[in-house]
């Protein structure tokens, strides 16, 4: 009985860390102007306009075709940087490609596999190079993985955004939070 004592308060002291750096974490960082810079840096002007597009560009999806592989984005010397795989897509005149059940091949300038993205819906602008993701979505490179809700995403600006729902696997970070 003693064990089972001494192991509740280890959880309970665990779950009052947590919970205190949940609370400290955000206020520590509303006081440090480099971490409100980093957080401020993609604002929402990139991705509002691909989400306020998304419902029309659905309806206009009338033709698509099945199983469409197209390459994105490319590497300096020519080699494709990034590969879109869609069951459903559509390819728009002015550019934009819409497409349904997504994954999205990362490669390496090398030509290997470099991560994915997966995404059940995909509004890609192909002139800016970049796209918003509706539904759940999932990121995997360097066997860290991110999943949530919705997604923006950068090839330009090489960085993605994910807007509910965030969770984060890394094996980057030590499980000893207490040293930073």
């Amino acid at each position: 009985m003693a064990w089972c004592a001494e192991q509740r308060r280890r959880v309970r002291r665990a779950a009052l860390a947590a919970v205190a750096a949940c609370v400290a974490w955000p206020a520590a960082a509303a006081e440090d102007p480099e971490v409100a810079r980093w957080f401020n840096r993609h604002d929402d002007a990139a991705w509002r306009p691909l989400a306020a597009r998304w419902p029309a560009v659905k309806a206009a999806m009338t033709a698509p075709v099945e199983n469409l592989a197209l390459p994105l984005d490319y590497h300096a010397d020519g080699r494709v940087r990034a590969r879109l795989r869609a069951k459903k897509a559509q390819v728009f005149a002015d550019g934009m490609i819409f497409a349904e059940d997504v994954v999205v091949e990362l490669l390496t300038a090398e030509g290997g596999p470099d991560g994915t993205l997966t995404a059940e819906g995909c509004l890609f602008d192909r002139e800016a190079r970049h796209g918003y993701c509706d539904g759940r979505v999932t990121v995997e490179k360097d066997g860290d993985r991110l999943k949530g809700r919705g997604m923006y995403f950068s090839m330009a600006g090489e960085y993605i955004k994910i807007m509910a729902e965030c969770e984060i696997r890394t094996h980057r970070i030590r499980n000893n939070f207490g040293r930073f």
